[in-house]
C-alpha cells in the first residue's frame, strides 16, 4: 500500500451498508417469521436468553478492541501513516487472541452451572454452540473494524451479506429438521467459521509491513468505551432479563423479544449512516478540527430526522395491524409497547449520532457516564413497573434510556462544537403527521369496520405510506436538489439512475 492518504467517501459508503442492511434485515424478518412457525413462543423465550449469552460474551471478550482499531487506523490512513495502520491491527489482534481464547475455555467449562440456572436442564450443547459461535464473530467484528478503518466500505458489506443469511438460514433448517433449540446456536458457529475465511481473503494486502504501536494506547481508548458497550449490553437486555425475572415466564420474554426485534429494523434507516460517518469524522477531526466535524453531523442529522422519524410514527399508528400480518394474533397483545418505541425511535437513532461524534473525538470517558446515568434509569424504570405493566414497562424504560443518552450526549458534546440535533426536525414533524394521521385513520377503518385480515392490510397501508410521504416531500418542501448532489457523484455509476428518479420523485420543481 503506498504512503497516501484514504478517502473516507460517507455518501458511498453509507449506500453499501445501506445494501448490507438491507438485505440483513429482509433475511432478519423472514427469519423470525419462520421462527414463530416453528418454535413456540417459550422456546423463543429461551432463544433470547442464548442471544444474550452471545453478545455478553462478544461485549466481554472484544473490550471495545474493533472500536479503537477503527479509531486509529482511520487515524493513521488520514494522516498518510498506513505503516502505522497495520501497527494498529497487528496490536489489536494479539489483544483480541489474548483475551477472548481463555474466555472461551472459560465460558465452555461454566456452561453446565450456567444451564442449569437459567434454563433449569443440564444440558450444556445449546450454551457451548453459542459460545463457539460468539467467539468466531469476535475475529469478523475486529476485521470489519479494520476494513471500516481503511473506508474498505464494500469489504465490511461483504462479511455481513455473507454471515447474516447463512447464519440466521442454517440456524432454521436445523432446527426444523429435528434440532430444535440446538440448530440455532449451531447456524451461528457454521456462519462464523464461512465469514472468517472470507474475511482473511479480502484483508490479504490491504496494508504493508506493520510499524509499532503501543498496545497501552490502544487499551487507554478502548476500555473506557469497553466499561461504556458493558452498560450498553444491560441496556439491550437488562430488561429482558427483568422482565423473565419479575415475570418468570419463557413466553412473555420470547414477545417481548420478538417486539424489540421487530423495531429494531429501523435502525436501517440510521445506522449506515452512522457506520460510514465515525472513521470520517474521525480524520476529520485529526486533520481539520471540530468545525468540520459538525458540518459532516449536521449533513448526517438532518437526513435522519427526516427519515426516521416519519417512518417511526407512520409504524406506530398501525403497530397492531403490522405485529398480527408478521406473527399472527398471539403478538397482538403487544402493540402498545410497539408502539411506543416505534414513536420514540428518533431520540435513539439521534443518540447513536452524538455518541458515535464523541466516539471519534475520543470522549470516551464522557460516553460511560453518560450510559451509565441512561441505563440506571431504565433499569429502575422496567424493575418498577414489569410486574403490572409487562413489556410496556421495558417500553417504556427504553424510551426513557434514548431521551436521557441524546439529552446526556449533547451536554457533552457542546463545549466543543454544537450538536445539530434539529436540523430539519420542523420538517420532519410536519411530514410525520401528514403520513401517520391517514394511517391511522385507514387501519381503524379496515380493521373495526371492514374486519379485514392484517394481513392484507399491509400492501394498502405500505402503498398509503410511500404515497403520503411523497405528496408531504413535495408539498413541505422537505428534500432540496443538493442533498442529490453528493449521492450522484459518490454513488456507483449504475445506481445514477435510480437517484435522478428518487430525486425527482421527491424534489418539488
Amino acid at each position: 500500500m503506498a504512503e497516501t492518504a484514504i478517502t473516507f467517501n460517507v455518501p458511498r459508503g453509507t449506500a453499501l451498508i445501506t445494501v448490507q442492511q438491507v438485505i440483513t434485515y429482509a433475511t432478519a424478518l423472514l427469519y423470525y417469521v419462520l421462527l414463530v412457525r416453528i418454535l413456540n413462543l417459550s422456546q423463543i423465550g429461551e432463544i433470547s436468553l442464548l442471544t444474550a449469552a452471545f453478545v455478553i460474551f462478544t461485549t466481554v471478550s472484544q473490550i471495545a478492541l474493533p472500536l479503537a482499531a477503527i479509531r486509529f487506523i482511520s487515524a493513521s490512513a488520514g494522516t498518510q501513516k498506513p505503516s502505522e495502520a497495520a501497527g494498529v491491527a497487528r496490536a489489536s489482534l494479539r489483544l483480541l487472541l489474548a483475551v477472548s481464547s481463555p474466555m472461551l475455555v472459560l465460558a465452555i467449562l461454566a456452561s453446565p452451572q450456567i444451564g442449569i440456572i437459567i434454563f433449569k436442564t443440564s444440558d450444556p450443547t445449546p450454551l457451548i454452540a453459542a459460545f463457539a459461535g460468539a467467539f468466531l464473530v469476535d475475529f469478523i467484528t475486529l476485521y470489519g473494524g479494520y476494513f471500516l478503518g481503511l473506508g474498505r466500505y464494500a469489504d465490511l458489506a461483504y462479511q455481513n451479506i455473507l454471515y447474516f443469511p447463512l447464519s440466521r438460514g442454517f440456524g432454521l433448517v436445523l432446527a426444523a429438521t429435528g434440532l430444535g433449540i440446538l440448530g440455532i446456536p449451531l447456524g451461528w458457529t457454521i456462519a462464523g467459521f464461512a465469514t472468517i475465511i472470507l474475511s482473511l481473503y479480502l484483508w490479504r494486502g490491504k496494508l504493508p509491513k506493520p510499524g509499532s504501536f503501543s498496545s497501552r494506547r490502544l487499551l487507554a481508548f478502548s476500555l473506557p468505551l469497553f466499561a461504556s458497550t458493558v452498560i450498553v449490553l444491560l441496556q439491550n437486555w437488562g430488561d429482558v432479563a427483568l422482565i423473565q425475572g419479575v415475570v418468570g415466564a419463557f413466553s412473555t420474554t420470547g414477545a417481548y423479544y420478538l417486539v424489540i426485534s421487530s423495531v429494531s429494523f429501523l435502525s436501517i434507516l440510521w445506522m449506515p449512516v452512522s457506520g460510514a460517518l465515525y472513521p470520517a469524522l474521525s480524520s476529520s477531526f485529526n486533520s481539520k478540527g471540530p468545525a468540520a466535524v459538525a458540518t459532516k453531523l449536521g449533513v448526517a442529522t438532518r437526513l435522519v430526522n427526516l427519515t426516521v422519524l416519519p417512518a417511526g410514527f407512520s409504524l406506530a399508528a398501525i403497530s397492531g395491524t403490522a405485529l398480527v400480518a408478521v406473527y399472527g394474533p398471539s403478538l397482538a397483545n403487544q402493540a402498545v409497547p410497539f408502539a411506543i418505541l416505534a414513536m420514540t425511535i428518533i431520540f435513539t437513532a439521534q443518540s447513536l449520532l452524538l455518541t458515535t461524534t464523541l466516539q471519534s473525538i475520543s470522549r470516551t470517558p464522557q460516553i460511560l457516564a453518560i450510559s451509565a446515568a441512561a441505563t440506571l434509569s431504565d433499569l429502575v424504570v422496567v424493575y418498577l413497573g414489569a410486574a403490572t405493566l409487562g413489556t410496556t414497562a421495558g417500553a417504556l424504560g427504553r424510551a426513557l434510556l434514548a431521551i436521557l443518552t441524546l439529552f446526556l450526549a449533547w451536554l457533552a458534546l457542546n463545549p466543543v462544537l454544537h450538536p445539530p440535533v434539529t436540523r430539519g426536525l420542523a420538517k420532519a414533524i410536519l411530514l410525520s403527521a401528514f403520513t401517520a394521521v391517514p394511517l391511522l385513520f385507514v387501519d381503524y377503518v379496515l380493521t373495526m369496520s371492514l374486519n379485514i385480515r392484517a394481513l392484507y392490510q399491509i400492501p394498502l397501508l405500505f402503498t398509503l405510506f410511500v404515497t403520503f410521504y411523497i405528496v408531504g416531500s413535495r408539498v413541505f418542501s422537505v428534500f432540496k436538489h443538493e442533498d442529490f448532489v453528493h449521492l450522484k457523484l459518490a454513488m456507483p455509476e449504475f445506481f445514477g439512475g435510480v437517484l435522478v428518479l428518487i430525486e425527482r420523485i421527491l424534489v418539488a420543481g
